[in-house]
């Protein structure tokens, strides 16, 4: 056990801000699992999320249960704010903000050893009103780990400027996570960004390949977004993962060869378009999406419950229900003991934890 807590912070890239909580998931349990008592932060968190009768955030509600924290949600997670958060930030007065942050932070440093703080989005959240990332870290002395999930040139990019800006802050810079790495990726990763971060000094701790799991969505998942009735097959919901959304609006031959290209896909049409539904359940499909509040014939709901393929009426037109589905990334939730699982098997696997660990408690 650690004679002073230690504490990392852990953000993303400013061109993306997603992967965070699964990694801090995955890395609190190895961590427990080398008998590390682990706490978890978040001093400013979204309310989008029911914990009983409290409204809270779903990452805070899912930590508090993967750690057994004791602590009231309102030490582990502070400062709620919404979608637009300036307003209610630009009204607060920013010394209470830190002084509340600060304290909450201590109360949850008691008997723990680690605790792993997440931020909302980037490093410069909250500059516009001088309470950003690295203000609160400058504060509680925490170490910055960045996690990224996008791999394009201009994410490197603002790695290694946010890097720098976090270092002209006196802001200790632990390195990075590479995750979410597609197989199509991987060579270009290691040949062209490896080498790049590392001449300029950032220390990457660890590739986390993609795992579908992990990523795509499942029929569950999209049934709550699309706010969807269930015809067929709803035990089935949390066991199918979408890895593709297909429009079918083509005759039935053309439809045949179009999904046969795509295992594992959602087929988005019609109520009133049987001959689509059938031929789609000819092959690999997950599920099928019938929009506009059109039900379809029994014919075709019996052939997908032979076939086991759960089939949601949504109430929205096809363009509507494509555009809600753009905005749907399976990401790890409240309760999801698979995604959770995996999320421990990704980081013990693929991150070079122990070098970390050792990187974060020098002084």
């Amino acid at each position: 056990m650690y004679e002073k807590t230690l504490g990392i912070c852990v953000t993303s890239p400013k061109i993306e801000h997603f992967g965070k909580t699964a990694f801090c998931a995955g890395l609190a349990q190895v961590l427990m699992d080398e008998g590390l008592r682990i706490g978890y932060f978040k001093p400013f968190s979204w309310s989008n999320f029911l914990y009983g009768n409290v409204r809270t955030d779903e990452d805070v509600a899912l930590m508090k249960e993967l750690l057994g924290i004791q602590e009231d949600l309102k030490i582990i997670a502070p400062i709620q704010l919404g979608y637009y958060y300036l307003e209610k930030l630009s009204t607060m007065d920013r010394d209470v903000v830190i002084e509340t942050i600060s304290e909450n932070f201590r109360k949850l440093s008691q008997n723990r050893d680690i605790i792993i703080v997440e931020m909302l989005r980037d490093i410069f959240f909250g500059s516009s009103v001088n309470i950003s990332t690295l203000e609160i870290c400058k504060r509680l002395g925490l170490k910055v780990l960045m996690v990224s999930s996008t791999h394009i040139d201009a994410a490197i990019d603002a790695i290694v400027a946010e890097r720098n800006y976090a270092s002209e802050k006196g802001v200790s810079f632990l390195g990075l996570v590479m995750n979410n790495v597609a197989d199509t990726e991987m060579d270009r990763v290691r040949r062209v960004y490896l080498p790049l971060l590392e001449r300029s000094g950032i220390k990457v701790w660890g590739i986390i390949p993609e795992k579908t799991e992990m990523r795509s969505p499942t029929g569950l998942e999209i049934k709550d977004i699309l706010n969807a009735e269930v015809l067929a097959c709803e035990d089935k919901l949390s066991e199918v993962i979408v890895e593709k959304y297909l429009i079918g609006a083509m005759t039935p031959d053309t439809a045949l060869r179009y999904f046969r290209a795509s295992p594992r896909k959602a087929v988005i049409t019609g109520g009133d378009r049987p001959d689509i539904c059938l031929v789609a359940l000819e092959t690999d499909t997950s599920l099928l999406l019938l929009t506009g509040n059109i039900r379809p014939s029994p014919l075709v709901l019996n052939r997908a419950q032979e076939r086991g393929v759960p089939v949601l009426l949504v109430p929205y037109d096809t363009y509507t229900t494509v555009n809600m589905l753009q905005e749907i990334a399976g990401k790890i939730k409240y309760g999801d003991k698979k995604r959770i699982k995996l999320a421990k098997q990704m980081v013990a696997e693929n991150v070079n934890w122990r070098e970390l660990l050792k990187a974060l408690q020098e002084s």
